[in-house]
């Protein structure tokens, strides 16, 4: 969606991660509200219902398929949170210094000590990290002046947004939901809209030759680093590959998307709303109940309204079935012509 350039032409980046946010938290929190509307899934849910109930020796199917999503699950957050923790572990044991004029040209532009700037020989490429720690780390080279404010509001910009805790937060819903191919295309496309955020923040007031010199810094760093870093503790200048490289060029590079505004009330509440109503649609499988547990030995008997109708001699109503007549008061009598009873005049009744 993101990738068609006409989408940022009606909307703005930090529109389409609102959309993007609403997916994921659909994804992550499927409980039921008291209004909820309960819609038949039709002759589909009913077949997936019933193959689901179909038990292989003592064990339902859908017991075996939560069994093996569990273990998955399990094993996809083990795998990343342990990935995570190594690359934590990684930049603690790297040699990391101050960055004096990095220090002070950030201190310039957002305020003395919100965010600590650090250097290190191990790093390749300018990222940074953090929850609460904010840190950005440079690698030991001497930038220019120009290049080295382009670097850092772009990483800054990142912390301020809060990406990284997003990229944990989406990497956590791959892992419960590891057998669902959507849920990675949202990461991906999260990912690269959150560059592209950063980029159109940093590039907004910039002129045209300062848009172009940013794009260089970013195409440097890109050259510069290798492979780009897979860890989710860390948002990283280059870390996308040259595909998406090529779409944040484009719409850097496009005045109408870098003015775009930033996202609107009534977007937010335009998604608040689509939450919301997402969550008043319950899909259920629907069965008919089986007639061996209607007719029962009680006087129970079935109906419908293709064999059964309402009789209306005056002011009385009448339910006419196969097996039984019963007088009904007029509430039930409008409720079944409702549901598709058919109501039928005294005498029309008799001549029928």
């Amino acid at each position: 969606m993101r990738t068609r350039t006409k989408l940022l032409h009606l909307c703005s980046i930090s529109t389409v991660i609102l959309i993007y946010l609403f997916c994921a938290i659909r994804l992550a929190i499927p409980f039921e509200v008291p209004w909820a509307h309960v819609v038949s899934g039709g002759a589909v849910y009913n077949s997936i219902h019933s193959a689901l109930n179909f038990e292989v020796g003592s064990v339902r199917i859908y017991e075996l398929f939560f069994s093996i999503w569990f273990v998955g699950m399990v094993v996809s957050l083990s795998r990343y949170f342990a990935q995570y923790r190594r690359a934590m572990r990684c930049f603690q044991d790297m040699p990391l210094v101050k960055s004096r004029r990095g220090q002070e040209l950030l201190d310039g532009m957002v305020g003395k000590g919100r965010v600590k700037v650090l250097k290190s020989p191990g790093l390749k490429a300018p990222c940074c990290m953090g929850l609460f720690r904010k840190r950005i780390l440079l690698p030991a080279k001497d930038y220019g002046r120009d290049e080295l404010r382009y670097i850092l509001l772009h990483e800054y910009t990142h912390l301020a947004n809060q990406d990284i805790m997003l990229k944990i937060l989406i990497q956590v819903l791959c892992g419960i939901y590891w057998w669902n191919p959507l849920v990675y295309l949202l990461k991906k496309d999260l990912n690269q809209s959150m560059e592209i955020r950063c980029d159109l923040s940093v590039t907004r007031y910039l002129k045209e030759k300062e848009r172009a010199d940013y794009l260089e810094v970013m195409l440097k760093a890109f050259c510069e680093s290798g492979l780009p870093d897979k860890s989710t503790g860390v948002a990283c200048l280059a870390e996308e590959r040259s595909k998406s490289l090529l779409e944040r060029f484009r719409i850097v590079a496009d005045l109408e998307i870098v003015q775009k505004k930033r996202v609107s009330v009534f977007a937010g509440v335009v998604v608040l709303v689509l939450l919301v109503a997402s969550y008043s649609f319950i899909l259920q499988s629907k069965y008919d109940p089986p007639i061996s547990e209607i007719e029962t030995d009680e006087d129970a008997y079935s109906m419908d309204e293709e064999t059964s109708y309402i009789i209306r001699q005056g002011d009385t109503y009448i339910l006419h079935t196969e097996n039984v007549e019963a007088v009904i008061d007029e509430e039930v009598a409008l409720g079944l012509q409702e549901e598709g009873f058919t109501l039928k005049e005294g005498k029309q009744a008799n001549n029928d």
